[in-house]
């Protein structure tokens, strides 16, 4: 019997209102199903309660930034290795490459903001295959 695909579900954390807006619809119209969180702390709760395939987290957020909350959920078997994808308005992705990659080990995806349509979808397959090129489709 072959497997049933569903809908990979990504939560997207930033404080930008517009970009939270934006990027919903985009995932949504990919064939994704997306949720939004306002900031880190917010994503946090929504973590707790759903699974996540992918994670796009604004790397500068009020109360809780999106380093700091990647920290606090790769301490969950759930959450260990769920791939992630940071996005940051500012301009030198490669200061924020280093940062992250200092803060958090393992994370493969770096956009800034803004970015081509194209491009942020193309990365955010390219973590979901890469995910899904290590877990067990079907028993």
């Amino acid at each position: 019997m072959p497997c049933k695909r569903s809908k990979k579900r990504i939560l997207i954390a930033d404080d930008n209102k517009d970009f939270l807006i934006v990027t919903q619809s985009l995932l949504e119209f990919a064939g994704f199903r997306a949720e939004t969180a306002k900031d880190g702390e917010e994503a946090l709760v929504q973590i707790k309660k759903l699974k996540y395939d992918l994670l796009v987290l604004g790397a500068v957020m009020p109360r809780i930034d999106g380093i700091r909350l990647l920290q606090m959920v790769r301490k969950s078997r759930r959450y260990a290795e769920v791939p992630v994808l940071f996005v940051s308005g500012y301009s030198n992705k490669g200061r924020l490459a280093t940062r992250v990659q200092e803060k958090v080990p393992k994370v493969k995806g770096y956009l800034p903001i803004p970015f081509k349509n194209e491009g942020f979808l193309e990365m955010v397959t390219a973590l979901l295959e890469k995910k899904r090129a290590v877990e067990v489709q079907c028993n």
